[in-house]
């Protein structure tokens, strides 16, 4: 989903958007931003669980802080998928236990 359509669909203005740095945020500058004082969702207003940089045509690099179900909303559902045994092989070669849960088949 490229930008344009994932303020869109969460119905935000991106000039309501903080201005953030202009490059791409780290796992370090998302821990800062998220601190022991969560911010607010910029969709919702809960309690933000993730935070990204994104550029918005025509305001340039601005914070998207989201709650959890918001963030998950906008997940690209194009992207292929991997395919359960390449998981299941991947985790035993890693020596790890996993449980794999998924839907049932349509019609099962």
């Amino acid at each position: 989903m490229n930008v344009t359509d994932l303020l869109r669909s969460l119905a935000l203005d991106p000039a309501e958007l903080k201005p953030a740095p202009y490059r791409q945020a780290t796992a370090q500058d998302a821990a800062e931003r998220l601190g022991p004082e969560p911010l607010p969702c910029a969709a919702c207003g809960t309690p933000a669980r993730s935070t990204r940089i994104i550029d918005s045509p025509g305001h340039g690099w601005r914070w998207l802080d989201l709650y959890r179900d918001c963030m998950l909303a906008t997940v690209d559902r194009r992207r292929p998928t991997v395919p359960l045994e390449v998981l299941r092989d991947a985790a035993e070669e890693a020596g790890v236990i996993v449980r794999v849960l998924v839907d049932p088949p349509k019609g099962a």
